[in-house]
Parts: C-alpha cells; sequence; structure tokens
C-alpha cells in the first residue's frame, strides 16, 4: 500500500501533513540565520578594508619592509635620534612582515583588502558564537554592537589578530574546535601582538564561572590552558626567542611612559563607541538578572572592567561579551529562529553579494592612505632645504610626525620622537608632553639642542614661538608651523 498524504481537519484549517518517511522537501536558497551573518560579516569585511588612517601603522609597514630587506628583526631603534641604538622589541614583527609582504603583492590595496579579511573573519566568528540564543533579532542585535564598536576600533595594527585570537580561544572554549589548534593560534598570536596573555585571562575566567555553574573541577577548561600554554611556549621559536614573551610583563612595569596615551587611558564617555560599550554594560546586567551562566558572565565582567581601566580595551570586551548577551534563553513567545527560507534571506544574501562587490571595488578606486592629517607641505620645503631626515639636524616635532618620517624616509627618518610610547627614554617623552600641554620651553630647547621645529599651528608652544625672539616661524598654515632660530 502506498502511502499517501493526509488532510487534518481543525477548526476550518486544514494542512496537509506529509506521509510518514516522505523525504523533506526544502526550499531552495539559504536560511534567513545564514543570509543575515553573511550580511554582517561583509559589513566587518567592509569595515576593515577603508582607507588606512591609522598612525601607528606607517611604522609597522616600515619595519616590515626593514625585516624583508635586511633578513632580520631588528633589535635596537634604527628611526630616532634620541634613542638610536637603544634595545628594542619588535612584538608585532610578523604582523609587520605581513603588511610588507601586502604592499609588495598589491600596494596598499592588497593591505585593505588583507585587513578586511581579518575583521571579516572576526564578525564571522562573532555571529557563529551568538548562534547559541534562538532569538535572531537578539543575536543580530548583538553581533551589531561588536561591528559599531569595531567601525572605530578596528584599525590596520597588529591588535586585530589579538582579537580574532580571542575569538578563536572562545571557539575552542565552547567546543566549537579543537583545543589543539591553540597550538597554531597561540604561536600566530605570540608573533603578531603583544595581548595573547588575555588568552589565558579568558581560559582562567570560564573556568571560575564553570566551577560556580558545575560545581566541580573545570577540567575541560584545564585542557583548553593546557594546550594554549604549549602554543604560547612554541611562540619562543622565533626571531626574538623568549623576549617576546616577556615584553608584556616590561610593557606594565612602563605605566609612566603609557601615561597621557590616549588609547591607555580611561574612557570619558564621549564618543560614540564608548556610549556603545555603556550599552553593552547595560546588556550585562539583564543578562546577570535573567541568570545568563557564569561561565558566560565571569569572562565578560573581567574584560569589561578592564574596558572601564582604558580605552583600548574595550574592542576586546565587546567581543568577549557575546556569549553573555547571546545566552541560550528559551524565547517567551515564538519568534524569528534563522531557520526560514524564502524570499526574505534571498534577497539578504544578494544585498551581501553586492556588498561585497561593491566594498571591492571601493577599495580599489579609493586613497589607500589618508595624509591630510601629516604636513606634508612642510615636509616637503623641509627637505628642499636639506633640514629634514638628516643625522646633523636636530628637528623637534609632534610624535604623529615621527610616524609619517618613518614611512617616508625610513632609516633616514632620525626623529626626535614617534608613538612607540613604551620605547623611549622617560626624560624624552617628559619633554614630549611639556611641549603639548605647557612647559619652560626655551630650556628643553636649548637641552634639546633644537635647529628646527615643525609643530601643530594651534597650542601654547605654537603661541610662544611666534612671540620669541630667538626664534622665527618661515612657514604656516591652518594646521602646521616651521620655525627656525633667529
Amino acid at each position: 500500500m502506498t502511502a499517501t498524504s493526509v488532510e487534518v481537519v481543525d477548526g476550518g484549517q486544514h494542512e496537509v501533513v506529509p506521509p510518514v518517511g516522505a523525504p523533506k522537501v526544502r526550499e531552495p536558497g539559504p536560511t534567513l540565520e545564514r543570509a543575515l551573518g553573511w550580511l554582517l560579516t561583509v559589513l566587518g569585511f567592509y569595515i576593515g578594508a577603508r582607507t588606512i588612517r591609522d598612525n601607528s601603522f606607517l611604522t609597522h609597514l616600515t619595519t616590515g619592509d626593514l625585516i624583508r630587506f635586511e633578513g632580520s628583526v631588528p633589535t635596537v631603534d634604527p628611526y630616532s635620534r634620541t634613542a638610536s641604538g637603544e634595545p628594542w622589541t619588535v612584538q608585532s614583527w610578523l604582523a609587520s612582515l605581513w603588511y610588507s609582504v601586502l604592499a609588495d603583492l598589491g600596494g596598499g590595496t592588497a593591505i585593505r583588502l588583507g585587513n578586511g579579511v581579518l575583521t571579516g573573519m572576526l564578525t564571522h566568528l562573532a555571529w557563529r558564537l551568538s548562534d547559541r540564543s534562538p532569538v535572531l533579532l537578539l543575536r543580530f542585535a548583538v553581533v551589531g554592537l561588536v561591528i559599531m564598536v569595531g567601525a572605530t576600533t578596528w584599525t590596520p595594527r597588529p591588535l586585530l589578530f589579538g582579537l580574532v585570537g580571542i575569538a578563536l580561544v572562545m571557539m575552542v572554549l565552547q567546543h566549537r574546535l579543537d583545543a589543539r589548534w591553540l597550538v597554531p593560534v597561540m604561536w600566530l598570536w605570540v608573533n603578531t601582538h603583544g595581548s595573547f596573555p588575555l588568552a589565558f585571562v579568558l581560559i582562567g575566567a570560564v573556568a571560575v564561572g564553570a566551577t560556580i555553574d558545575d560545581r566541580r573541577l573545570p577540567l575541560g577548561e584545564m585542557r583548553v590552558f593546557g594546550w594554549a600554554l604549549v602554543g604560547m611556549l612554541g611562540g619562543a621559536i622565533n626571531p626574538l626567542g623568549t623576549r617576546l614573551l616577556t615584553f608584556p610583563v616590561e610593557l606594565l612595569s612602563k605605566s609612566e611612559a603609557l601615561d597621557g596615551v590616549a588609547e591607555w587611558g580611561t574612557p570619558e564617555f564621549d564618543r560614540t563607541f564608548e556610549r556603545l560599550f555603556l550599552a553593552m554594560v547595560f546588556g550585562l546586567i539583564v543578562a546577570a538578572r535573567a541568570r545568563a551562566p557564569w561561565r558566560d558572565l565571569v569572562p565578560a565582567v573581567v574584560f569589561a572592567l578592564a574596558g572601564f581601566l582604558a580605552v583600548r580595551n574595550i574592542g576586546v570586551a565587546v567581543v568577549v561579551a557575546v556569549l553573555a548577551l547571546t545566552p541560550a534563553w528559551k524565547p517567551a513567545m515564538r519568534t524569528m529562529t534563522g531557520h526560514e527560507r524564502g524570499i526574505v534571506s534571498k534577497a539578504i544574501g544578494v544585498v551581501a553579494a553586492l556588498g561585497l562587490v561593491f566594498s571591492f571595488v571601493l577599495t580599489a578606486r579609493t586613497t589607500d592612505l589618508a595624509l591630510e592629517r601629516y604636513p606634508v607641505d612642510q615636509i616637503n620645503w623641509l627637505e628642499q632645504q636639506d633640514l629634514i631626515a638628516a643625522d646633523d639636524v636636530n628637528l623637534i616635532h609632534r610624535d604623529v610626525v615621527g610616524n609619517y618620517m618613518h614611512w617616508r624616509f625610513g632609516l633616514d627618518a632620525h626623529v626626535f620622537v614617534d608613538d612607540r610610547f613604551d620605547f623611549y627614554p622617560q626624560d624624552v617623552l617628559d619633554d614630549h608632553k611639556d611641549l603639548i600641554f605647557g612647559g619652560d620651553f626655551n630650556e628643553i630647547l636649548e637641552r634639546r639642542d633644537a635647529e628646527v621645529i615643525l609643530w601643530q599651528s594651534e597650542g601654547l608652544f605654537a603661541d610662544w614661538l611666534r612671540g620669541s625672539d630667538d626664534w622665527r616661524v618661515v612657514q604656516e598654515d591652518d594646521d602646521w608651523l616651521v620655525a627656525l632660530p633667529n
């Protein structure tokens, strides 16, 4: 006898029930969950592939070129006049080499596309980590929060490798990846950015939360910790040896040098991404009241506290908070789960594909480096006068100018200071800070044997130069000025 469909009558409504054993017929096209994941991933890619405006990137790129051409990683400072020959740990040497290789293959466009791949991967991992929640709109909102914060914090810096590392450790802790993957992940993390100790902070916080939840030893988390430790120790296999493993400790000991650096300062909540961080904190409070698992809450709280201590930690905090903000709750009412298929999911998939094409086209047609923040005209004039990039000329300038000079002049830069604040002698950083915020300008310039000054045209120091009998401003626009001795 052949099985046929049965028509069930219930309250005047007719539903055709397929016969037992009949194959399920799926509507073609992606599920809504998958289509939204594509859309968010493309948006993350676009953010990473935008025009490069980060100041530190110029030094990372120049250092990568130096590594490629010299065949070794520098161990002393090659760029400055005030710290020339001082020991320097290039803790992001592999990331710098990556930027240099990409630039050699396809210029700035290749670097931007490579950066977009990192941010797209980070977005994709965040979307996957959020899929424990059956509430699709909640997932979309949480990952959207991560992307909105990333719109400001996802710059082409080695920290991006650390953010991807955090997300991969979370995948391992959620049993989405085999723990043995942490061996290559941690090796890459150690050699691309000094934030790798955060992996152990994350694993430890999850272990504490799991102990509270399960009332037992967190054996699974201990195993993850072990594989991460193996990967970290293996990270010492590099051109710099164990210096990369001790670098984070050395950095923490230089808190005075980092004082006043914006990204190491506490947030003032006057910028959009800082206010979004507060929204994340509010979400954690709601999740705690709803009794989200401690294994999700404890790490989210730990990294949220770190976000209150330093602006640079906010980007990490929102990634770690994904699990706590999208727990495995059972929705109180029926809602979209993401398994739906139809015209909406197909339309979103098409938008995602078009968005990817648009991102590639825009990356190819727009400027790779935004140089409008730098005194390009003034540096051109100084170069014509042989008053810059010369060993016998003591040029005093802002830190951002130093990074631009690295990129433009390489080993001939001979800068006064740049944004490697953890590296310079403290007296150099103190003089630079006093020139910005006010100090004995004449005494600083005499002690530094200043011969040329390239500075911003607004501020106490610029006003002092205009009124000084010992200096004359020879070139000035709305942003920068050049001063020479009278």
